[in-house]
């Protein structure tokens, strides 16, 4: 596992941390540390190499961290879950699930703290989802139990990240180079369909599923953990619907626009 490896390479940060935060989140600082550095890395080529302004910058860099947190996520998550025979969501946390689950937690944070900056983009649907994302980690992580749970909604969540990063890239971009624009054109209709497909279509009636089993038959869970793991996952699907419908109206709004543009060159040539 990818994740597995990079904890390993970086354990001697994990070992400095872990006297500090104990052995429940003695990774997560190390995680937030490398979603850090990447994000200022990738943040400084996109505003001083590629030359754009500050916010862009901040989005992209934001991009190219979701990329590799969404990527590794999908590709670990799915080992895990072919691993899972029995749809236990309140089973004891293994090392490997354990570390995927703080992965994402340092990913979260990390990007959390970085849009709190003065001049990154406001949007509080974002910051809500990273908030109940995080939540429901601290509670697996916390009690020892759902880390598959988490990981199995997380691979529905993540699994469009690497066409939806494309996506947000080339839209970011797309008034600057042509390439970017045929990208755009290219990603936009892919996207909105395997974004609504999975999150509107797909994920409601699971989500339905594991939220009433996390309420009413993990027992292995804390009540009071029980009630507050499975609202965040409903509420995620909320956030997640409010994001199919704005895609999907932004999508439908540019294809008029096209229709009307296109429409309008007829009449010319008619003239």
């Amino acid at each position: 596992m990818l994740v597995q490896d990079l904890s390993v390479a970086l354990e001697a940060v994990s070992a400095a941390a872990e006297p500090w935060v104990g052995s429940a989140w003695r990774e997560v600082p190390t995680f937030m540390l490398f979603f850090g550095l990447l994000f200022l890395v990738s943040f400084v080529l996109w505003y001083y190499v590629v030359g754009v302004d500050r916010r862009k910058a901040a989005v992209l860099a934001s991009c190219v961290i979701s990329t590799v947190h969404g990527s590794l996520v999908a590709l670990g998550g799915y080992e895990q879950l072919l691993n899972w025979p029995s749809f236990q969501v309140d089973m004891r946390n293994t090392l490997q699930q354990k570390l995927l689950n703080e992965f994402s937690l340092g990913y979260m944070v990390a990007d959390m703290l970085f849009f709190l900056l003065p001049f990154t983009p406001d949007d509080v649907v974002f910051m809500i989802h990273h908030s109940i994302s995080a939540i429901y980690l601290v509670g697996c992580l916390l009690n020892g139990h759902g880390a598959i749970g988490c990981i199995m909604m997380f691979f529905l969540g993540e699994v469009t990240s690497p066409v939806f990063n494309v996506f947000s890239v080339s839209k970011e971009l797309r008034h600057r180079y042509k390439a970017a624009q045929v990208v755009f054109d290219y990603t936009s209709p892919l996207f909105t369909v395997a974004f609504v497909g999975v999150r509107s279509i797909i994920s409601p009636p699971v989500v339905a599923w594991f939220v009433f089993t996390v309420w009413f038959r993990a027992k292995l869970i804390p009540t009071p953990w029980r009630i507050v793991m499975g609202s965040c996952v409903a509420l995620g699907m909320v956030a997640s619907q409010i994001w199919s419908y704005r895609l999907l109206r932004g999508y439908l709004k540019r294809r008029r626009r096209v229709g009307q543009l296109a429409q309008a060159l007829d009449g010319k040539k008619v003239e």
